[in-house]
């Protein structure tokens, strides 16, 4: 019951950060969520134990009438990823410059400040590039919340651009497949160092991306894309 769980800091452009670890009471045979009743029931002695001290601290606590199994699946938003798809494309929902990256873990669950979908792998790389460009980013500022720094914040904005649906055999898509792969292999080698704050380890990816040209090669593709 214990899974990877990956956050909205857990998100760089073209990288995957840290997760955290957190207790998901899916069980696999039934396909469904465990209350602790139900996990005592089925034999998950540990699992049952933990979910009643939760379940007491929510009584407590907790507002509204939902149950503590209900808050955990909020609105079914965590038996939507279950199982989990062995390729997904992700996205963090706030922020001022767009982070995306591609979950190749079929464990793993997603926070609720992150968008995700599942997709095939070309696909996903595909989205990726879209996903974290300027160009993309750029062309829904106007419908972001405005801050101190300025626009902010993507939520679903991004689903308002007209992005044609991914076609392997079109020329263009293949270069951005292409060109989004070499990205992940830049930001996978940037050394972050330890105890960064996720904000500072993007803004290293960033600057060595740009230093290695890719940026400027998939802005130009994706605006190209997007303008058509």
């Amino acid at each position: 019951f214990l899974r990877n769980v990956y956050l909205g800091e857990s998100i760089a452009p073209f990288r995957l950060l840290q997760p955290v670890t957190a207790v998901v009471p899916w069980d696999e045979a039934s396909g469904g969520l465990l209350d602790a009743a139900e996990a005592e029931n089925q034999g998950h002695r540990h699992v049952a134990g933990w979910l009643a001290k939760a379940e007491r601290v929510w009584k407590r606590h907790g507002r509204g009438r939902m149950t503590f199994k209900e808050q955990v699946d909020y609105y079914g938003k965590l038996t939507a990823q279950m199982p989990p798809a062995p390729v997904r494309v992700v996205y963090s929902k706030a922020g001022t410059l767009p982070a995306a990256a591609v979950l190749q873990d079929e464990a793993a669950a997603v926070d609720h400040t992150l968008y995700w979908a599942g997709t095939g792998e070309d696909e996903a790389y595909y989205l990726m590039a879209i996903l974290n460009s300027e160009a993309a980013r750029s062309r829904i500022a106007d419908l972001q919340a405005r801050g101190q720094w300025g626009a902010r914040h993507f939520d679903k904005l991004m689903f308002e651009l007209v992005i044609p649906a991914f076609d392997p055999k079109n020329a263009a898509h293949k270069k951005m497949v292409k060109a989004s792969k070499r990205a992940q292999r830049v930001a996978a080698k940037v050394n972050v160092p330890e105890g960064s704050y996720f904000t500072r380890t993007r803004g290293l990816i960033r600057q060595a991306l740009q230093e290695d040209g890719i940026t400027r090669q998939m802005e130009e593709l994706v605006g190209r894309l997007l303008s058509d």
